[in-house]
Parts: structure tokens; C-alpha cells; sequence
């Protein structure tokens, strides 16, 4: 064996040696470690919305009449609010509260005083359908079940007659609502709605004066007109 023979197999030996520990880390197989499910954030009181609206009522009110040369004031204007809930694109639905009319008569020559009022309030569950939307636009149909609360007072004074005393009742009495609208949304959570909607309540009763009778049956014809703020 050269001398060049004995010096490089001794070193090549070495080199292998301290080599070895290296390749083998460099082939060890890679470690692979699972992420954790994409954290998807919770929104709170989406699709849940409130709305106000002013209403008008279009039809001569059920209390209008003239009596000892002195006519009703009545207030065909009125509002409610309430809250509501998006079930889908096309379905939803809100429970409303409010003020529908007020009718008022007052008479008093100085010796004979007399005075009559008459409030009524609403409070429905309303379903609507919403018919899709074209430019900006959305049509929808609704209807409502509820009840109509009349509060009434009569205060009289009257010499003449030999009549003194005030008298008062509170009715409730059910009522229906049927609902045809459009509604506009100009923000993202903002929408105007216009709409027109039958309220009636068969059973209510009310004195009418042509004939000097109790009668049954309270009907608004109304103009609503109102917005819709989504809770999102």
C-alpha cells in the first residue's frame, strides 16, 4: 500500500463518519401539524330589524258628525313602531304598537257643557312576503292579526236637561290588517316603505248619529308611510 493509500483511506473513513449523522437528519421525514378550524365570527341580532311609521286614515271617520251646530274634530293622523325579524330574503315578519285616531266633540253655550272623546289604539302580528326587488324597488304583500283598544269618555253638564256626570269605557275588540307595499332601501340597513293597508275591527261598536243606533264594525283605510332599520 502507498504512502498516499494509507493517508486518504484513514480520512475518507473520518469524513464518513462525522458525515453520517448529518445526511441522515437531512432525510428524516417532514412533520406535518393539522390548523385548527377557521374561526368564523357570531353575528348578533342579524336579520332582526325595528321600524316607525306615520299613518293616515283616507276614509270619513266613523265618529264625524254634527250636533247642536257643532262638528267632531277628528285626527285621521297616527304612527306606530315595533320590531321584526327576516326569516328569508322573501319572508318576515314584526309585531307593531300604536295610535290609529282620536275623535273629540265639545259643546258649551255657558249653561250646557258637553263633551265626548274617543282614542283608539292598535297592536298586531304582521306576516309579510316580499315579492323580489326591481331597480332598488321591492313590492311585498302582508297581513296582520291583532286586537284594537277604544278608550272613551263622556263628561255632561247640562242644567237644561237636568244631566250631570262623566262616564268612560275601555273596549278591546279583534282586528285584522291586511297589507300592499313598496319599500326602498337607500343605506344598507336603511329602507323608506310606503304602503296601503285595510285595518278593521268587525266587532267594535260605535253610536251613529243618523240613525241614533249602536252599530258594529270599525274600518280604516290608511296610507302608511315609514322606515325600516336592520339590527345587523
Amino acid at each position: 500500500m502507498s504512502l498516499h493509500s494509507r493517508i486518504f483511506l484513514p480520512l475518507a473513513a473520518a469524513l464518513l463518519w462525522h458525515s453520517a449523522p448529518a445526511m441522515a437528519a437531512d432525510y428524516e421525514p417532514p412533520i406535518y401539524v393539522e390548523s385548527g378550524p377557521e374561526y368564523v365570527p357570531v353575528e348578533i341580532g342579524s336579520s332582526w330589524y325595528l321600524r316607525g311609521d306615520v299613518t293616515y286614515n283616507t276614509n270619513r271617520p266613523v265618529n264625524r258628525f254634527s250636533w247642536l251646530g257643532h262638528d267632531t274634530d277628528n285626527s285621521r293622523f297616527g304612527g306606530e313602531v315595533g320590531f321584526g325579524y327576516h326569516f328569508t330574503d322573501y319572508l318576515r315578519a314584526d309585531l307593531t304598537s300604536g295610535f290609529v285616531s282620536r275623535d273629540k266633540f265639545s259643546f258649551d253655550d255657558r249653561t250646557d257643557r258637553f263633551e265626548a272623546k274617543n282614542h283608539v289604539w292598535s297592536g298586531l302580528a304582521n306576516g309579510y312576503v316580499d315579492l323580489g326587488t326591481y331597480a332598488g324597488v321591492t313590492p311585498y304583500l302582508g297581513a296582520g292579526l291583532g286586537f284594537l283598544y277604544a278608550h272613551r269618555e263622556i263628561d255632561i253638564d247640562s242644567p237644561t236637561l237636568g244631566v250631570k256626570g262623566d262616564w268612560s269605557e275601555h273596549k278591546y275588540s279583534f282586528a285584522y290588517a291586511l297589507n300592499a307595499g313598496l319599500s326602498y332601501r337607500f343605506t344598507p340597513n336603511t329602507s323608506v316603505d310606503l304602503a296601503y293597508r285595510f285595518l278593521s275591527a268587525p266587532d267594535l261598536q260605535h253610536l251613529d248619529m243618523d240613525s241614533q243606533t249602536i252599530r258594529k264594525g270599525v274600518n280604516y283605510h290608511q296610507v302608511k308611510l315609514g322606515l325600516r332599520y336592520d339590527l345587523w
